[in-house]
């Protein structure tokens, strides 16, 4: 995992000032190298964070044996070691064990387009060729790596960290129009938003979608897609999979999610899991510990809002034994955190988990782990959100609209901008229904396109840079198993009522993972999971905030009876527009009113009352107990197991 950036600046000499200040905002992505490589009118700049092949020898950007081609990649190639072997055999005598050079030397030999299909893994990288000044950036075919550019005049610029692109721009500004779109998506319950896939809060500079590629030749810069999820849905492979004993598919998908964490799994350096105790990270745990033992595991306990931790997670280590630390977390120090995150993202929150899980990376990383597997992004292909039960039940292929997700009791819904929004966001759901049509696809066809909606447009506009910016903020790999590419083909082929149904429990979604988990694990894993969202719920009470002091209260109107969710989107992006476009640094506490102040710790210090003391509770035969741990963060504690 690392930092990349290119600069072309159209002048004879490096602006070097620019340039260094710019390799500055990456250096959290990759904190244990920085170099760079130049030309004429152009420089590659790259921040090393260093997991495959500690060694010089992978250093970057990484240039081919004649120096013609230079590659700055940022992400994990997990089947490198396969792609190294078959290339080897076709003579390619390599310099380092990185997959860094396995990637450059597949696309030189097999052409970009084959070498996309090949590998699995997480991406963003930019590639250059030094004769023909051709420039190509590509971002991994789900979005888990970002990948921001701007083009202006002679000036171009990509980079992992949009602050590293407004340093090279000539203007920075908001983009008024996503603030707009913002502030109206994801509305009542039951609705899911989904911000652009291009987009960012700044004017004049995009986000490269997922499955996509930049290029960049002597005219303007064009982009292009190579991958889009409903390409992986084929209609005699989901008659097929219809057609067959659950038995074999159970086992067929167990196979597949055994593969999938070992490949998220290679590292050579210490790897550990974030353990929610929901169904998800639960089964990366029980199949992470059995391949990787031993393993160390980061759960948090928000006493009276997230419990599920203290019901399910010694059970879990009980029965296979790991290094557990938790941390102790309050919505008292969420405000700073929030303002943390946002300053480092340079982008509002879409959701309320992010700060609570920064806290974990960071206790990851002052305990020796650099690599993390995650338990998100099965609800999308596998229907596990609660909402899926309504949708589903009252699809139409005439009726899609809900699946946007505009919210109509916000002022903002019928704008120019949300319009517009909406107008893309059903462009690609008409292009989904004309690919499975074009597939075979005849039966629940619009239930497959809700699932590949999500899949396509909310994960890497959501939650997929959420937890990259957590992570990353910490200087911590976060990889996520369930979007394997050969997992998610497998289960995006599977019968609606494979995924998103109710299973012999009552819980709706993801039910061929919830019959896995109950056979490996026991049927008590199966049980509701509870939402971190609530911290920032807990925080929009309309009586702490000074909403006439906002400054974006000046040009955006407020909701006359604004919600709590209307509370919390607007004090993400003032936070976002204080910092990043007014370079604004009043304290939070200009925003608060004074029941606010009182229910906030200011300095963002961990609540730890009684943690020095805490005991989990017993679970049969079997008893937790915390004990200091040196390394540990504030607030954090290691928990051993031992039967009674």
């Amino acid at each position: 995992m690392c930092g990349i950036i290119f600069w072309r600046h159209g002048s004879p000499l490096l602006d070097a000032s620019a340039w260094t200040k710019a390799l500055g905002y990456v250096r959290e992505r990759g904190p244990d190298a920085e170099a760079s490589a130049t030309g004429r009118g152009w420089a590659v700049g790259f921040s090393r964070l260093a997991i495959i092949d500690l060694s010089a020898a992978a250093m970057q950007p990484f240039t081919d044996r004649t120096g013609r081609h230079v590659l700055a990649f940022n992400g994990e190639i997990y089947n490198y070691l396969e792609l190294r072997t078959a290339l080897v055999q076709q003579g390619v005598v390599f310099r380092s064990h990185s997959d860094t050079e396995v990637l450059l030397e597949l696309i030189l030999h097999r052409g970009l387009e084959a070498a996309l299909a090949a590998v699995r893994g997480m991406f963003a990288f930019v590639l250059l060729d030094t004769q023909t000044d051709r420039v190509i950036a590509v971002r991994d075919h789900f979005g888990q790596k970002p990948l921001y550019w701007f083009a202006d005049g002679e000036q171009i610029g990509i980079a992992s960290d949009q602050r590293s692109l407004n340093t090279l721009r000539n203007a920075v500004g908001p983009d008024l129009d996503a603030y707009q779109v913002y502030l109206s998506i994801g509305g009542s319950e039951g609705t899911r938003g989904m911000f652009g896939a291009e987009t960012s809060f700044f004017a004049g500079l995009n986000m490269l979608p997922a499955g996509h590629m930049l290029v960049i030749d002597k005219g303007a810069p064009v982009v292009r897609r190579y991958f889009a999820p409903w390409e992986l849905v084929d209609g005699d492979h989901l008659a097929r999979n219809a057609a067959r004993p659950y038995a074999d598919l159970l086992d067929e998908f167990g196979s597949l999610w055994e593969q999938a964490v070992r490949r998220h799994l290679v590292a050579d350096v210490p790897a550990g899991v974030l353990l929610s105790g929901g169904l998800d990270s639960s089964m990366v745990y029980w199949y992470a510990q059995r391949l990787a033992n031993p393993l160390t595991v980061f759960t948090k306990l928000s006493p009276g809002i997230e419990e599920i931790p203290l019901a399910v997670v010694p059970g879990l280590l009980e029965r296979r034994p790991a290094n557990c630390y938790f941390s102790l977390q309050s919505p008292r120090t969420y405000l700073p955190e929030l303002q943390a995150f946002i300053d480092y993202a340079a982008a509002p929150s879409r959701w309320g988990g992010g700060p609570p899980m920064h806290r974990l990376c960071v206790d990851a990383r002052r305990n020796g782990v650099i690599v993390l597997l995650g338990g998100d992004c099965a609800d999308e292909y596998l229907g596990g959100y609660k909402h899926y039960r309504t949708l589903l039940a009252s699809a139409e292929e005439t009726t899609l609209g809900p699946l946007v997700g505009l919210d109509p009791d916000s002022p903002f819904y019928c704008t120019r901008p949300a319009i517009a929004h909406e107008a893309r966001e059903t462009a690609v759901r008409q292009e989904i229904l004309a690919h499975l049509v074009h597939a075979g696809v005849n039966n629940e066809r619009v239930g497959h396109a809700i699932l590949l909606h999500d899949t396509t447009s909310f994960l890497q506009s959501c939650n997929l840079p959420h937890s990259d910016a957590y992570s990353m903020m910490a200087s911590v790999e976060l990889r996520n198993p369930m979007l394997d590419m050969d997992l998610i083909r497998f289960s995006l082929n599977l019968p609606l009522g494979l995924r998103a149904a109710t299973d012999d429990s009552g819980q709706f979604g993801k039910r061929i993972l919830r019959d896995l988990a109950s056979r490996e694990i026991g049927p008590s894993i199966n049980r509701k999971k509870e939402g971190t969202r609530n911290y920032s719920m807990a925080m929009a009470d309309p009586a702490f905030w000074r909403l006439d002091n906002f400054h974006i209260g000046s040009f955006l109107p407020f909701p006359s009876a604004p919600s709590r969710r209307d509370i919390i989107r607007f004090v993400n992006l003032e936070l976002f527009h204080r910092r990043h476009i007014e370079a604004d640094v009043s304290p939070l506490s200009s925003m608060l009113t004074a029941a606010g102040i009182a229910a906030t710790d200011l300095d963002g210090a961990p609540v730890t009352d009684d943690a020095s003391s805490m005991r989990l509770p017993a679970v049969p035969a079997m008893e937790v107990r915390p004990k200091t741990a040196a390394a540990s963060s504030p607030g954090s504690q290691r928990m051993s197991v031992r039967p009674i």
